[in-house]
């Protein structure tokens, strides 16, 4: 990547191309020398960087912009930046052994430009790391000690802890009363309350960490990673990660993964459970130099010999998407159970409907064991006719037609003989009288009753027909052989006026 130089004599690097960086989320450029360190600042959206260019460097991740101007208090290149868990302090760690102490603003969105300073080391600081509780922080340094400092005050609390071979990293355990070192030979364990001795691995370690629950230490030593038990230092897992050599290792905060960088120009995951590779590696253009995960383990960030820092997405390992599916199925139901309406409320309707002992007994069981709805619909049931063989069908009197005679009744009891019953709303059966006998005498069973009101008789085969004031309805009259004309002639008179157009009916045989 070709690099431009400014007047003042400063060179100017490019931005990367979007081949270089396709997979990165963001990708922060500023400082003039290969990144040395990075650290999120955890309760912050801030990251702080360091860089051999002598600077600390502040950034805002919602923006990607650098906050204010670089921290410019060292003297050296900047080899080790740390930040408290509580987001409260940074410590950087120079060439030259010196340590100055950041306190970060109130408001959390920018650092505080007068740093402390605290002299203890002769030389390079290797590594920094804040306990716990970030009260205290451990260094590690070419002087071949290690020293634990009170954040606020400077002082050292324990140590300086004297090796026979050079510290590389340091590394705590959750609740801080462990403090681990990896040398050139070693890796050592001491009790942090009196500096006692606890463990030590004879394994060369380049860098160190206890997983969150304590239980385990992560090493990288040239290409190789190894999974240690904590208290007994038993060989749990080594594999080869990298071809070539490992710069750097950070554990995730939720234990799930960790990240491992390299002189290949690689990251890349391995799951804490599987120890088994995560997703693809991520490419860079040059060696990477350092690696952290955000507070969230969902962000890590590296630090290049290219003089940018990028922030990526970390992928998900196997265990997290299986427990990501279950959470997604109970928040995601499956079908659920149609809700049950409410019964129809039938009481006004059918209170004073009786349908009987029987179907009173019935419809007291429906109640208690139906709804509302079968019930209304039993009620309707009930008042149509019984089916067969259920209770006697209501008794209905047999009706017979008779002769017609103005002002009586067409219909008469076929038992009694008696005309009592009301006229029926239709018009009864007519009867075909064609051809019947013109004899005056009735079938059997019926009547033929001539009253003094009625007109005078039609004449058959004549089509003379009388007509009185009071027009009588074609159902009372009786016309067994005068043709329809006829007797529509009688209804309406007017229509005798065109009786001489009709050729009269022919008389009856």
């Amino acid at each position: 990547m070709p690099v431009t130089t400014r007047k003042n004599g400063t060179s100017k690097v490019p931005t990367p191309t979007q081949e270089e960086t396709s997979q990165a989320k963001l990708t922060l450029s500023g400082h003039e020398q290969w990144v040395s360190s990075v650290a999120f600042i955890p309760r912050t959206n801030l990251l702080v960087t360091s860089s051999a260019d002598k600077t600390l460097r502040v950034w805002d991740l919602n923006t990607g912009k650098q906050v204010g101007e670089p921290l410019l208090n060292h003297d050296c290149a900047v080899w080790m930046v740390a930040a408290s868990p509580d987001g409260c302090w940074i410590a950087s760690g120079g060439w030259n052994g010196s340590i100055l102490v950041w306190e970060v603003a109130t408001d959390k969105t920018d650092v505080k430009r007068e740093p402390v300073s605290f002299k203890g080391h002769e030389i390079l600081l290797r590594d920094l790391i804040f306990a716990p509780g970030s009260e205290t922080f451990a260094s590690a340094s070419n002087d071949l000690t290690i020293c634990v400092w009170k954040s606020e005050t400077g002082t050292i609390v324990l140590g300086p802890l004297r090796l026979d071979e050079l510290p590389n990293s340091v590394s705590y355990s959750l609740d801080g009363k462990k403090l681990a070192a990896g040398t050139d030979k070693h890796i050592i364990v001491w009790n942090t309350t009196n500096g006692e001795e606890l463990l030590k691995i004879p394994k060369r370690a380049f860098k160190i960490a206890f997983t969150p629950d304590s239980l385990r230490l992560v090493s990288g030593d040239w290409n190789d990673i190894r999974i240690s038990d904590a208290a007994t230092g038993d060989i749990i897992k080594q594999f080869d990660a990298h071809t070539q050599t490992c710069q750097s290792l950070a554990i995730a905060p939720n234990g799930s993964k960790f990240a491992t960088t390299s002189s290949d120009k690689t990251t890349r995951f391995f799951d804490l459970t599987t120890f088994e590779p995560i997703g693809e590696p991520l490419e860079h253009p040059d060696i990477v130099i350092c690696v952290a995960f955000s507070e969230d383990s969902q962000l890590i960030t590296t630090g290049c010999e290219d003089k940018l820092v990028r922030t990526w997405t970390v992928p998900l390992s196997e265990s997290e998407k299986e427990s990501q599916q279950k959470i997604l199925e109970k928040t995601i139901p499956g079908p659920q159970p149609r809700p049950r309406r409410a019964p129809i409320q039938t009481s006004r309707f059918f209170d004073d409907f009786d349908p009987g002992r029987n179907n009173r007994a019935a419809t007291t069981t429906r109640h208690a064991e139906g709804s509302g709805i079968k019930t209304m619909m039993n009620r309707f049931l009930s008042r149509s006719s019984a089916p067969q063989g259920h209770g006697p069908r209501p008794r209905r009197i047999p009706l017979v037609d008779v002769f017609a005679t103005r002002g009586k009744y067409r219909t008469a009891n076929a038992q009694s003989g008696k005309r009592h019953l009301p006229r029926p709303l239709h018009p009864p059966r007519r009867q075909a009288h064609a051809g019947a006998s013109s004899s005056t005498t009735p079938p059997a069973g019926t009547s033929n009753v001539v009253d003094a009101t009625t007109p005078a008789t039609l004449q058959t085969g004549s089509t003379n027909i009388s007509t009185t004031t009071n027009h009588p309805s074609p159902l009372e009259i009786d016309v067994p052989d005068a043709s329809c004309f006829a007797v529509l002639t009688r209804c309406f008179p007017r229509l005798s006026r065109i009786r001489h157009t009709i050729p009269a009916a022919p008389p009856t045989s």
